[in-house]
């Protein structure tokens, strides 16, 4: 499946990604001597005697959120993206089409060793999305929205889509609905049924956030049981190890790459929605995509970086697989 992935990089999609938008920070979390903390370290600095005192080491402030980090990786592969999200901040001037909704979330996220902890702070903007709000969305071949979690209007706002879309594929990241109200998640679902009467859409979840969706909804954490408990075309999970996606004619397991040593931890799912979707909207397999989704992701959390099509054909080819 991993072959397919250059002949899909020849084609440039009109993509659309929304909402959302934020800051991001990330800092390095060190104890007194500056060595760089696990969780676990930090946990046993706090429940023993050791010394409490830590420092962040502030690295980098860059533009973030989900809609954002998919449409980056959009633009990287030379997709014609357009962004529709909160970007009133001068870092978050965009090399690519984009309409802003008013001021972006901050998100602080704490880097330990073992993975990270976020500290957001939703904006007013971010969180007062409404059906209204989606009016300025384009046409496109394909279509990323995410961070339900975080925008009050979006259920409402995707039976106001339903029956409006012209595109390929549209990929659903709710963002982590591990503590949402489960009456919120099955209403949810219920709108991503809806919407999927008029374009194929994919939900795009980790484990940990498909068995939040599969509790709301009392079946079993399993991608086939949620697909048709939702009743929507494609239920995928992405993690370290595979890809795995249940659809109308079974499931399907694209392992993902073997990653010496992570740099980045946050923002790899956004990307590997950004891969997955240009698979589905140039028409590809779903392994065909589920790979690309895999590569941008991989090479992001390896490099830190979006990957290009040329970083990510020399990734493809210079990596093992899982």
């Amino acid at each position: 499946m991993y072959d397919a992935v250059s002949s899909l990089l020849e084609s440039s999609p009109r993509l659309a990604a929304f909402p959302d938008g934020s800051l991001d920070i990330f800092s390095r979390v060190r104890a007194a001597d500056g060595s760089h903390l696990s969780k676990a370290g930090l946990r046993d600095r706090l429940t023993g005697a050791r010394s409490q005192a830590f420092h962040l080491e502030e690295r980098v402030v860059e533009p973030g959120g989900q809609a954002v980090n998919a449409a980056q990786q959009a633009y990287a592969l030379g997709d014609e993206i357009r962004l529709d999200a909160c970007l009133d901040h001068h870092r978050l001037d965009l090399p690519f089409e984009s309409y802003s909704h008013g001021q972006p979330s901050r998100v602080h996220i704490h880097e330990f060793t073992d993975g990270d902890l976020l500290y957001v702070s939703i904006s007013e903007d971010v969180a007062g999305w409404t059906p209204e709000s989606f009016e300025t969305l384009p046409n496109a071949d394909g279509y990323f929205c995410a961070n339900w979690v975080s925008v009050d209007g979006m259920t409402g706002a995707l039976y106001t889509l339903a029956g409006e879309l012209d595109g390929n594929a549209f990929v659903f990241d709710p963002g982590d609905l591990t503590t949402a109200d489960p009456d919120a998640v099955r209403g949810l679902a219920d709108a991503l049924a809806t919407l999927d009467d008029g374009i194929d859409t994919a939900l795009s979840v980790n484990r940990r956030e498909l068995v939040g969706f599969a509790d709301a909804l009392g079946v079993e954490a399993e991608t086939a049981v949620v697909r048709h408990a939702v009743g929507i075309s494609t239920v995928v999970v992405h993690e370290a190890e595979a890809a795995y996606a249940a659809h109308a004619d079974g499931t399907t397991i694209v392992p993902n790459f073997d990653i010496d040593h992570a740099t980045r931890n946050t923002g790899g799912g956004d990307r590997f929605g950004a891969g997955f979707l240009h698979g589905l909207a140039v028409g590809a397999d779903l392994d065909a995509a589920l790979a690309l989704g895999n590569a941008c992701a991989s090479y992001y959390v390896a490099t830190g970086e979006t990957g290009t099509k040329d970083d990510l054909l020399e990734f493809v080819d210079g990596h093992p697989t899982l």
